[in-house]
């Protein structure tokens, strides 16, 4: 960026500059990036851009924690289960459930476009970015470990089956564990959060065991002869992630158990 004249221009250039980088201007405080990285160079001189580190410096500092259209992710109570809900950002509200005029700098809420349940209006405090939940790996030996398949491989899950490409990253959600393999093609937030939300309807599809397990957690470690008991470990062994905490530690008590009768 060279000279300019008035702070008018020189949000245009901030806002232009911002676009050619890739960057959503809707996400950045331009005023603050116009304070940081502009001089006034006075005696009618105008405005003049400072160093590319100043420049850096103010795009850094001076990112939203969210922008409008940024996928972000919120906890709901439903049911009686604790689901995790991802969508995007329409708009920004004021603690009285008002608008702004403009982009605001330190919004209070935001209203959200949810993908499984409408649109809710929640307190900024209270949501995270959906990348926040998942981890991505690179490396050739993680994502392609104990691949049986003819290929050596695995294919990427998206498009995979047509183009037999094979997956770039693997995508691990944080909490559950449960991964998918992508190209780098496929590997998006909408694909990511939609690993995230099968996580919640695997929730959803098991809610009576869960609450269950809530209201009796030795339930889990019944004999041998109790069909129900085995019927929860069964599905505790299969979706681990799901077994409320206090039914978890005795499940895993009693394993040890059986594992030391076992050994003696």
């Amino acid at each position: 960026m060279s000279g300019y004249g008035s702070k008018r221009h020189v949000r245009d250039v901030v806002i232009a500059t911002l676009k050619m980088e890739g960057r959503n201007p809707d996400a950045y405080n331009i005023a603050g990036i116009m304070r940081d990285a502009i001089h006034d160079r006075g005696s009618g001189y105008g405005y003049g851009a400072g160093t590319e580190e100043e420049w850096r410096a103010a795009v850094v500092k001076h990112r939203r924690p969210f922008g409008v259209g940024d996928m972000v992710r919120v906890v709901l109570e439903v049911d009686g289960l604790t689901e995790h809900h991802y969508g995007r950002i329409a708009h920004f509200r004021r603690a009285n459930g008002g608008g702004y005029r403009g982009t605001p700098v330190k919004p209070h809420s935001a209203h959200i476009e949810l993908l499984e349940c409408g649109a809710r209006t929640v307190p900024l405090s209270e949501v995270t970015a959906a990348d926040a939940d998942f981890e991505i790996l690179t490396g050739w030996s993680e994502i392609h470990a104990d691949a049986r398949n003819p290929d050596g491989y695995f294919r990427c899950l998206e498009c995979g089956a047509y183009t037999y490409k094979a997956a770039d990253v693997k995508v691990v959600h944080t909490a559950s564990r449960q991964c998918v393999r992508l190209c780098n093609d496929c590997n998006n937030v909408g694909r990511r959060v939609r690993l995230g939300h099968s996580v919640m309807w695997d929730g959803r599809r098991s809610k009576t065991t869960i609450l269950e397990l809530r209201a009796n957690p030795a339930l889990i470690t019944g004999s041998d002869e109790d069909g129900n008991a085995d019927s929860y470990r069964e599905w505790a062994d299969a979706l681990p992630y799901l077994v409320p905490a206090e039914a978890a530690e005795l499940y895993k008590q009693w394993k040890e158990q059986q594992s030391e009768r076992i050994a003696a």
